[in-house]
C-alpha cells in the first residue's frame, strides 16, 4: 500500500514537474523586446554627435516602459561603439543580431560605418534604421530591410550648392572628407556648381588628419581666392579645421564664408574652437524652433531636464528614429524581424522633427525607403556659445530671420 501511494505522489511530481515549461510561457512572453543602437561613442568617430544620439534614444526608451512598453513587453535596447570605423560597425551589427538577437537595429552617424552594416542587416534579414547618415549609397542598394529617416545627399547638397550661388558667391571651394560622404556629397555639389558655371575648387582630407595648414593655405593663395568653403566633413575633424582657417584668418571672414555640417552642432565645438566658430554657418536637419509641434516642445523640456543641455537637430533625428522603430513593432504586432521589415514601409509615423513615412519608389536610386521630405535649414551662429536653435536662420526663405550673412564684406 505504502509503495503504491508513494508510486502514485511520484507519478505526481512528475507530471506537476512536466507541466512547468507550459506554466513558464507566459512569463517567457514578457521578456523585452530587444533591440540594437549604433554609433560612434570614441574617437575617431564623432562621438559627442554619438553621445547626444545615444542620450536622446535612451530617454524614449524610459518613456516608452514607463508608459507600459510595447505590445505589453518592455524595450531593452544594446549600445555598441562604432567609432566611426567600418570594420567596427559590422562586428557591432553581427554582435547585436547573433549575440543579443535584436528585433531591428538603428542609430549611426558615419555612412562608411553604415554601408559595413547595412551588408550584415541585410544578409539576415534584420532592419535596419539609419538616423544621421547622407550617402545616397546606404537606400541606393534597395535593400529591404534598409532605411533612412536622414536625409540623401543628393536631398541636401543640390539646395545647399543653389543657396551659395544664389547668395552670389563666385569662387567656391569643397574641403571633402576621403569617405562615402564626403565624396559623394563633394560631387553632389560640385555637379550642381558646373551646371551653374561657377567655380570650385575641390580638397580632399582624412578624418584622422590634424593638421589642415597646408591645404588651407593652398586655398588661400589661389587666384581668385574663395569667398565660400563648403566642408563635407561628419567627424572631428571639422573642429580643428575651423580653428586653423580662423587662425590664419581665411574664414569665417568678410571675404570667405565657412559652411559645415551637424558635426558642428554640440556645444563642443564652443570648447575647442571658442570665437572662431562665431558666423560659421552649418547644414542642420531641423524644423526652426518656431515651426515645433508639441511633440518637439515636449521632447525639448525632457532632454535639458535630464542632459542639462539643449537638444539638436542630430538628438531629434536620434528620437524620432527611435520612435520609428517603436511604431513598426506595434504595426507589425510583433517582434519578429520579417514582420518589422515589411511594417515600416506601411507606417506614418509623426515624430518631433517630421511625419515620417518611407517610399518604394526606386527612381532615383536612393530614393528607395528614403523619407524624402526632410526638413532642414543653414542657420549661422552670431554670438559666442549660441545654441543652433538660437542662431540666425538663412535659408530657407519660409524660415529666414535674416537675409544677411555676416560679417558683411
Amino acid at each position: 500500500m505504502k509503495q503504491t501511494v508513494s508510486s502514485y505522489l511520484g507519478a505526481l511530481a512528475a507530471l506537476a514537474l512536466a507541466s512547468l515549461p507550459f506554466a513558464a510561457a507566459p512569463a517567457l512572453a514578457e521578456d523585452p523586446i530587444a533591440l540594437g543602437w549604433v554609433g560612434p561613442l570614441s574617437p575617431p568617430g564623432n562621438y559627442s554627435g554619438g553621445q547626444e544620439m545615444q542620450w536622446a534614444v535612451q530617454l524614449g526608451v524610459d518613456e516608452v516602459n514607463k508608459a507600459g512598453g510595447v505590445l505589453g513587453r518592455q524595450l531593452k535596447v544594446s549600445y555598441e561603439d562604432t567609432k566611426g570605423q567600418p570594420a567596427d560597425g559590422s562586428a557591432a551589427a553581427v554582435r547585436l543580431i547573433t549575440k543579443d538577437n535584436v528585433a531591428a537595429i538603428f542609430g549611426e552617424f558615419h555612412s562608411s560605418v553604415a554601408l559595413a552594416e547595412i551588408e550584415e542587416a541585410h544578409k539576415y534579414g534584420v532592419a535596419w534604421v539609419g538616423t544621421d547618415v547622407w550617402a545616397d549609397a546606404i537606400t541606393a542598394k534597395q535593400y529591404p530591410e534598409v532605411y533612412r529617416l536622414a536625409p540623401a545627399n543628393s536631398l541636401v547638397y543640390v539646395k545647399a550648392a543653389d543657396w551659395t550661388v544664389e547668395q552670389g558667391f563666385k569662387n567656391i571651394a569643397i574641403i571633402a572628407e576621403n569617405t562615402d560622404f564626403g565624396q559623394g556629397g563633394a560631387k553632389v555639389i560640385a555637379d550642381e556648381l558646373k551646371a551653374k558655371n561657377v567655380p570650385y575648387t575641390l580638397a580632399t582630407i582624412d578624418l584622422n588628419q590634424q593638421d589642415f595648414t597646408p591645404a588651407l593655405l593652398r586655398l588661400m593663395n589661389q587666384s581668385p581666392r574663395p569667398d565660400a568653403i563648403q566642408m563635407v566633413i561628419a567627424g572631428q575633424a571639422q573642429y580643428q579645421l575651423v580653428k586653423q582657417a580662423c587662425q590664419l584668418g581665411l574664414a569665417p571672414t568678410a571675404e570667405t564664408a565657412l559652411i559645415g555640417s551637424s558635426g558642428l552642432l554640440q556645444k563642443e565645438v564652443w570648447e575647442v574652437d571658442g570665437e572662431c566658430a562665431n558666423n560659421l554657418l552649418i547644414v542642420n536637419v531641423a524644423q526652426p524652433k518656431s515651426q515645433w509641434n508639441d511633440k518637439a516642445k515636449a521632447f525639448v523640456k525632457a532632454f535639458t531636464e535630464r542632459y542639462n543641455r539643449a537638444p539638436t537637430g542630430v538628438a531629434m533625428e536620434a528620437y524620432d528614429t527611435f520612435g520609428v522603430v517603436v511604431e513598426a513593432i506595434k504595426k507589425a504586432g510583433s517582434a519578429d524581424r520579417a514582420a518589422i521589415v515589411k511594417a515600416l514601409e506601411e507606417i506614418k509615423y509623426e515624430g518631433v522633427n517630421a511625419t515620417y513615412t518611407f517610399p518604394t519608389t526606386k527612381s532615383p536610386d536612393w530614393a528607395f525607403h528614403q523619407f524624402v521630405d526632410v526638413p532642414f535649414t543653414i542657420i549661422q551662429y552670431t554670438a559666442v556659445n549660441q545654441a543652433p536653435e538660437d542662431a540666425a536662420i538663412v535659408y530657407p526663405k519660409k524660415w529666414a530671420t535674416t537675409d544677411k550673412v555676416m560679417p558683411g564684406k
